[in-house]
């Protein structure tokens, strides 16, 4: 057997004195323990410990609300009783919609004290998806927000106010009587599915053992740190944020939205809260790297994954940059590894090796090693491996396949469908996909369920859905149609359709409308002879350029981040596949042509050209009429902004 294509879970990141050094096998001989005396029972007991001995420390807060263990465990309590008498038990699905806080842990931690399963849904879903997902998972109960109770009730679920919840309830000195294994489920998250419809992942109490046991030695987590939450419940990092924090005793800290998607916002959040270990998306940390940090910072780690890291911090970084790879299916983390500033010519940063309880294998198209340094699929076994689809017994089969390289009964690995190769030196390197799944801004997204919700539009005979990479690395999609009889409606249309369905960074950039989709001498499609669509015309033609000068350098400017031609000042920058990393960009930007000072939140308040250059304006005009009267004051001409 190929020795190192093999990675066992002995291959943990080299980080802190307590890391475990890489080996190579193709066996897991060392059962999964934490910190916390071998503990193997759910994690809620964990949580539970913590709060009997240490009651009075911090547990979590947002810019609202602060809880410490004591009141997190007796909210939680109460609202696991109330879950209990409204049927959740082992096998039941709670639906927890909520945008990040305080109190979507309490959500989280008292659907598993009811014995439940909690699935995160991201509440700026759209209506038919928020729909979709609840049905599938048959919920018993939903917990959300007070914007969303209305909203939610057309599932035919029992819906609770958490919020209101948690303000009303006394709390409550003890849980329900404990009816959930390791072998129960925990949490769902959905996933985009390549048969066109989204498709929940089951992790079990046991994944999240190996995941928070690995956490703890990996990082060295203790009590006094204090970690971030950046993730929506409904993203699979948020159990990575949350769970090896709450089961070592440390605090949770939430920044506010406008924070968390702004570099130097969050870079003065981070400093000031003084966070020792955080999460990022891939794209942010690499932002944070070009930003100055305080050399004597708290911050000891800035974990980061979700798509391919270019960037190797600069070496007078305060902090550890460690890059990680994991997909929902092995729950979050597969491989972890630091990143040192050291640059190799012509490579990206590593993916690490292989964490604690993870066995890696890299096969060729026959299932078999494939020789030493060679590309091949990544396979994942061990602890972390999903308990499987949720209601696709056809999918979960294809997917998760028996582990022949073990002796373990009942052992799976994970087909990844990625295409890696493990050095000499056993790192493993992300070559890229097999097939049509992409990552835009972290989240992963099946091409195909973005060209059947295309193909719903009564215009779209035919279509195929490509994923275009800017200058700037960033994926946008763009869509190749063929109409039926019907003439293809504009963008704008076509973009309000497949709003009904899919979220914002699932639908296309650029909608090229084609005459017939070409294909090779064998009937299959011709990618090579599709048109380019870099810089392609967004929309048909241009149907309202700048009418001011202002408008004009913010077109210019748009075009440019966003890699497009013929942007109209009414188009919406995010709906172009601009997101808050380029948003800031366009704040650098604006704030070098104008000598004015730009509020990120500006962009967000007003995406169009119009609309920015219209505040740019009137900023100007301001600062002339404020300069005009300065001069004229026996103090002198006042300072501009």
């Amino acid at each position: 057997m190929n020795r190192v294509s093999l990675l066992s879970s002995a291959a943990a990141p080299t980080l802190p004195a307590r890391t475990r050094i890489a080996g190579v096998s193709h066996t897991s001989d060392d059962p999964v323990r934490s910190d916390l005396g071998g503990r193997t029972e759910p994690i809620h007991h964990w949580v539970r410990a913590i709060a009997s001995s240490h009651g009075d420390h911090l547990a979590v807060c947002d810019k609202g609300r602060t809880l410490t263990y004591a009141e997190l465990d007796a909210c939680a309590n109460a609202l696991a009783h109330r879950l209990r008498e409204l049927g959740v038990q082992p096998g039941a699905r709670v639906g927890l919609c909520h945008e990040r806080s305080a109190v979507t842990s309490i959500g989280a931690l008292a659907t598993l004290k009811a014995g439940g399963a909690y699935v995160g849904l991201d509440p700026a879903y759209p209506e038919a998806r928020l729909d979709y997902m609840l049905h599938d998972a048959d919920v018993a109960v939903i917990l959300t927000q007070p914007s969303m109770t209305t909203r939610l009730k057309s599932a035919g679920a029992p819906v609770i106010d958490l919020d209101s919840f948690v303000v009303a309830t006394r709390g409550a000195d003890q849980p329900p009587d404990e009816l959930a294994t390791t072998a129960d489920v925990a949490y769902v998250i959905y996933t985009s599915g390549s048969t066109g419809e989204p498709k929940g992942v089951e992790l079990s109490h046991q994944n999240l053992i190996s995941l928070v046991a690995w956490h703890h030695d990996a990082f060295g987590v203790r009590e006094t740190d204090r970690a971030s939450v950046l993730a929506n419940p409904a993203f699979d990092a948020s159990a990575w944020e949350v769970w090896p924090y709450l089961t070592a005793g440390a605090s949770l800290h939430v920044p506010d939205h406008a924070t968390a998607r702004a570099p130097r916002l969050l870079r003065e959040w981070l400093v000031d809260s003084g966070i020792t270990i955080t999460f990022v998306p891939t794209p942010m940390a690499e932002t944070l790297l070009d930003l100055d940090w305080p050399p004597d910072g708290a911050l000891r780690f800035v974990l980061t994954g979700g798509d391919v890291l270019h960037r190797r911090p600069p070496p007078t970084t305060p902090f550890t940059l460690v890059n990680n790879y994991g997909v929902t299916e092995a729950t979050v983390v597969s491989t972890s590894g630091p990143v040192s500033p050291d640059v190799v010519a012509g490579r990206t940063p590593s993916i690490g090796r292989a964490i604690t309880g993870t066995r890696l294998y890299v096969l060729d198209d026959n299932r078999r090693p494939v020789q030493p340094g060679d590309a091949g699929e990544l396979f994942i076994g061990g602890d972390g491996v999903a308990v499987g689809y949720l209601n696709r017994p056809a999918e979960t089969a294809d997917r998760f396949v028996p582990d022949c390289f073990t002796t373990e009964p009942g052992a799976r690995l994970y087909r990844t469908g990625d295409r890696v190769r493990i050095g000499l030196e056993g790192e493993v390197h992300f070559l890229g996909r097999l097939d049509s799944q992409v990552q835009i801004r972290g989240l992963r997204v099946e091409l195909e369920e973005v060209a059947a919700a295309l193909m719903t539009h009564p215009a779209v005979g035919r279509c195929v859905i490509f994923a275009s990479e800017d200058d700037h690395g960033d994926h946008r999609l763009v869509a190749y149609m063929v109409a039926t009889n019907a003439a293809i409606p504009d963008r704008a249309e076509l973009r309000e359709h497949l709003a009904t369905w899919l979220p914002q960074c699932m639908i296309p950039t650029v909608f090229i409308e084609m005459d017939a989709l070409p294909v090779t001498a064998n009937g299959k499609l011709d990618r090579n002879a599709l048109p380019r669509a870099e810089r392609a015309l967004v929309g048909g033609e241009r149907r309202s350029a700048g009418t001011t000068s202002v408008e004009t350098v913010v077109i210019a400017i748009l075009e440019e981040l966003l890699g497009l031609n013929g942007i109209d000042k009414d188009d919406n920058f995010f709906e172009l596949g601009g997101h808050s990393l380029m948003g800031a960009q366009v704040v650098v930007r604006l704030e070098a042509r104008f000598d004015l000072e730009v509020d990120l939140l500006t962009i967000f308040d007003n995406p169009t050209a119009a609309s920015i250059a219209a505040v740019i304006e009137q900023d100007l005009q301001d600062d002339e009429e404020f300069e005009r009267v300065g001069s004229t004051t026996p103090e002198g001409p006042t300072a501009r902004r």
